[in-house]
């Protein structure tokens, strides 16, 4: 018999919840049910998709398909203790993130799990990057006046105003960038944009575009996790014939005022693990190095014409 892999319906989802969270204590496993299809159920149409795969009716696998933006896709390993049920889960996916049109779909593992990495790039989502976590706990850092002292000058997001300017600048920075540089290859600056706002709480109270002098210099987009009190850096760049003097590590230390002013427990990041200039800057003003994360991503054909599409 072969295998077939389709969206649950909702009828089947509860079926497919179940067998997620089989493995659960008994005690715990109705409540993780339930949260389960609340946060499933919880998506706009087609953003939050189940998959599940049968063999002669039976259930055998599962995979989540989180479309998180337009531009964005995120997957969660099938569930499956057959490698062929797993591989057929996978090509789904793959299908469905190609017709999508978005410009990545990702998965964050842990560097040790060889064998679900070797199963992703198979099947068609090749190791892309490691990411390195960095955390600055905030309860040292003194406040600063980084900005005044290179003349540089913090200018609040409108997208009514400077939305624009904001999308030349970050396309700017993106330009000759260490960090997943892949990337700039197939996702435009607004689909950039629109991937950071959908990081975090708070949208775009926090981001911020720099000038000296009357020329833009750089962005940094700061969000809110509110569930444990910390800010992230969800962005920070520097247009490239602006680099060299130092305002990247500005830039950083006006995000830490931000957070330490807003009474926030931590700012934390990610950062690619090869731009070591990068991490170096940051380990000098505070941060400290959290885990490693490895990334597999599926990346789509640079710029095509048309507008991504969550179907």
């Amino acid at each position: 018999m072969s295998i077939t892999v389709s969206l649950a319906s909702p009828e089947e989802l509860s079926e497919a919840a179940a067998f997620l969270f089989a493995d659960a204590q008994k005690s715990e496993r109705e409540t993780q049910i339930q949260e389960f299809l609340k946060t499933i159920g919880g998506g706009q149409e087609g953003q939050n998709q189940v998959l599940i795969a049968r063999e002669a009716g039976s259930l055998l696998g599962v995979g989540i398909l989180i479309f998180s933006d337009s531009a964005t896709a995120c997957l969660w390993p099938p569930f499956s203790e057959r490698t062929d049920c797993a591989d057929a889960i996978l090509q789904e996916m793959a299908l469905r993130i190609d017709r999508s049109g978005v410009s990545i779909g990702q998965v964050l593992l842990d560097p040790v799990q060889l064998n679900l990495r070797r199963l992703l790039t198979r099947n068609g989502f090749p190791h892309l990057t490691n990411l390195q976590f960095m955390r600055h706990p905030l309860t040292d850092w003194q406040q600063t006046s980084s900005l005044q002292a290179k003349q540089i000058e913090a200018i609040h997001f409108d997208p009514d105003l400077n939305r624009q300017r904001f999308l030349k600048l970050l396309g700017l920075t993106h330009q000759y960038s260490h960090d997943c540089p892949a990337l700039n290859q197939v996702r435009t600056a607004e689909e950039s944009l629109e991937s950071h706002r959908s990081s975090g709480d708070s949208d775009r109270e926090h981001w911020y575009l720099f000038q000296r002098n009357g020329t833009d210099i750089g962005v940094l987009l700061l969000s809110e996790h509110q569930t444990d009190q910390t800010w992230e850096v969800v962005y920070m760049g520097v247009a490239p014939d602006q680099r060299g003097q130092g305002f990247g590590s500005a830039l950083i230390r006006f995000g830490l005022d931000q957070a330490c002013a807003h009474k926030q427990s931590a700012l934390t990041l990610a950062v690619d693990h090869k731009n070591s200039y990068a991490i170096k800057i940051y380990e000098e003003l505070g941060f400290v190095r959290q885990n490693t994360l490895s990334v597999h991503a599926r990346l789509r054909s640079p710029f095509p014409e048309k507008k991504p599409k969550i179907n």
